[in-house]
């Protein structure tokens, strides 16, 4: 073929992505008979309608027999957008993503008829493939074929997937399923579900505050389509994109949407498991925001209900790997309210079941990273109450296990951004215990680490409150570590960081517990350098704003053990204050609550190693004082 006809043969392609594609034929076989040219490019479009293509595979998808279909395929080979596929098979190969999409989006719109028969028999072709990449590609033409099928199949494929998949299998899936999104081949009902999927794997990688686009899109349709369960997924996803933005309130709300749905199901068949399972799930969601609110009671009586419903589906599916999953998170959540109410041996118990099943699954199935993430994240947790404890050896060896796993994960995939957030907790934890020892050079070098990686993530999505709150807290424990050291300016401008993020979140959300407390002990830390610096009259304000805000929780939920400390806590910094200026009566009444409220709280968990050391403190500190004040009052008289 000489120039000019190959010009003439692109110009009649008009620019058509999928025109062009198709006369790669004219141009690679000219000489060709017009008959063996059209049916070249009938398989050519039959080669772009799977991700990719062998002879057996062409072979079901234009009937003929496989000697047949190995003939057209040594002519495909010779198109300059194919290429070879090795992944799938010595013989396999793949049509270029961008040509392949524009035939498969040409062919749905001008020949929807054999474009769906096409996609019924890659459905055949794949249904007894019981590997993930056939799995993906099943589902994928039962969608383009069989559009309400494939969205229920594509419900019990991501039941399946959610909790026992490695993630690259449920990212392939997604990558899959954004083709459809994208090139528009799907509505209705499985598009719902195919935005659905694509967005819990998005939020496991830490992108739920980017999400609230989609999740109303996934609402509206399930509402149209009437399909409940669908309706309630949608409100968790909702519930979660909101908690991601640190909008605690309209999170509750779709979480109670998500769970009114979940217990009208489960009442309907109390039988189906899936419905018990979502469930608890959804009472997981409730108890996690009432948790964030500081309503630790109410957050508790849902964990339970989850655990007791978790417990009884582990014990009829001991087989089942996600089930077993869902009990040790069920485990752990309610071992979190524990600790937040200074209930250390039964929190510690609580954690020790969620440790012992995360490293069950995490050995049964090493190459599966979420199953060794959540083993990393269990290890945290029983490493918080250890140290808690005063155990800082044993806590040290939990921590160290963790930022190895989480390290692991974190250098094996740089774009998941909950496995980086991971590592910087871990780093975080390590410091902690470093600096307890009192290695602050080590613990410097920790916390400077997870500042990094707080800072990269907060600059990659404004929207995610959580991450805001991150960086505060990284910005405090960088703070402690230099102020530990006698650095008073640079810790004074590390937690005017850490208090300029903390009221700007409280001030977002004021129903956000966790960030009011955050808010109180970042004065705390401002009032503390404020008061090693001299600078009294600072320190005495910032101190009394920390205590008008932990006064305000406690109000609020009395049970909660670590607010009761932090009034304590406040008590006493602000008696401290008036003692050193020799205000002795004015302080007395602080030492004596403080005093009170550690006497209660050592009650309560007499394995708290460090409220017994902080009411030593605090009453060495008030007997002095009350000595001093009789002194002052006697000189008076």
């Amino acid at each position: 073929m000489d120039f000019a006809e190959q010009l003439r043969v692109l110009q009649a392609a008009q620019g058509d992505p999928a025109k062009l594609a198709l006369a790669t034929v004219d141009l690679a076989y000219p000489s060709l008979p017009d008959v063996e040219r059209f049916a070249l490019k009938e398989s050519l479009e039959a080669a772009a309608i799977p991700h990719w293509c062998d002879e057996a595979i062409l072979a079901a998808m234009l009937e003929t027999p496989n000697q047949e279909s190995a003939a057209r395929l040594v002519r495909l080979r010779g198109l300059s957008v194919l290429e070879p596929f090795p992944a799938r098979g010595g013989n396999a190969i793949n049509v270029h993503e961008a040509s392949r999409l524009a035939i498969r989006k040409r062919m749905a719109h001008y020949e929807d008829a054999r474009f769906r028969a096409l996609s019924g028999r890659l459905v055949t072709r794949f249904a007894e493939d019981p590997n993930p990449a056939g799995r993906i590609e099943w589902i994928y033409h039962l969608l383009c074929s069989e559009p309400e099928r494939g969205a229920k199949e594509l419900e019990l494929l991501d039941r399946n997937w959610s909790s026992c998949a490695p993630p690259e299998d449920r990212y392939a899936l997604a990558s899959a399923l954004m083709e459809l999104e994208e090139t528009l081949l799907v509505q209705g009902v499985a598009l719902a579900w195919v935005l659905l999927v694509t967005a819990w794997v998005r939020v496991s990688r830490g992108e739920a505050a980017q999400l609230a686009d989609r999740a109303g899109k996934i609402l509206e349709l399930a509402r149209i389509a009437e399909e409940p369960r669908l309706e309630a997924d949608a409100q968790c996803l909702l519930g979660d994109v909101l908690e991601a933005q640190g909008k605690l309130e309209g999170a509750q709300i779709a979480f109670g949407e998500y769970l009114a749905i979940c217990r009208r199901l489960a009442a309907q068949d109390p039988s189906n498991a899936d419905w018990q399972r979502d469930l608890a799930v959804a009472l997981s969601r409730v108890g996690g925001v009432m948790e964030a609110q500081g309503k630790l009671e109410t957050a508790q009586a849902a964990f339970r209900e989850d655990l007791a419903i978790s417990q009884r589906l582990a014990e009829q599916g001991r087989s089942n790997a996600g089930w077993q999953r869902d009990l040790a998170v069920a485990h752990s959540r309610v071992g979190g309210v524990l600790e937040a109410q200074g209930k250390l041996a039964a929190a510690q118990a609580a954690f020790g079941e969620y440790l012992a099943i995360c490293r069950c699954l995490a050995e049964q199935d090493p190459s599966n990273a979420d199953w060794q993430r959540d083993l990393a994240v269990a290890l945290s947790r029983v490493g918080d109450v250890l140290e808690t404890q005063g155990n800082l050896d044993a806590a040290q060896a939990a921590f160290g296990e963790y930022l190895a796993t989480s390290r692991r994960l974190a250098d094996q995939d740089p774009g998941n951004a909950d496995w980086q957030r991971d590592l910087a907790v871990a780093l975080s934890r390590v410091g902690d215990v470093l600096e307890e020892q009192g290695k602050l050079a080590a613990a410097q070098t920790a916390y400077g680490e997870y500042l990094a990686i707080c800072r990269r993530l907060a600059e990659l999505d404004s929207s995610n409150a959580g991450w805001q709150a991150d960086l505060a807290l990284a910005f405090s424990r960088v703070g402690g570590a230099l102020e530990a050291q006698g650095k008073l300016e640079a810790a004074q401008a590390a937690y005017g960081e850490y208090l300029a993020i903390c009221r700007h979140l409280a001030e977002q959300d004021p129903s956000n517990a966790d960030w009011q407390r955050e808010l109180a002990a970042a004065y705390s830390r401002v009032g503390g350098v404020l008061e090693a610096q001299g600078k009294l009259e600072a320190a005495q304000a910032a101190f009394g704003e920390y205590l008008t805000i932990i006064r305000h929780l406690v109000e609020h939920d009395p049970s909660n053990a670590g607010w009761q400390r932090d009034l304590a806590v406040a008590c006493w910094q602000i008696a401290h204050l008036e003692a050193n200026a020799g205000r002795h009566v004015a302080a007395l009444p602080l030492y004596e609550e403080a005093s009170r409220i550690l006497g209660a709280l050592v009650e309560r968990a007499p394995g708290f190693a460090q409220w017994a050391k902080d009411k030593e403190k605090v009453e060495s500190e008030m007997s002095r004082c009350r000595l001093l004040a009789a002194a002052s009052i006697a000189g008076t008289k």
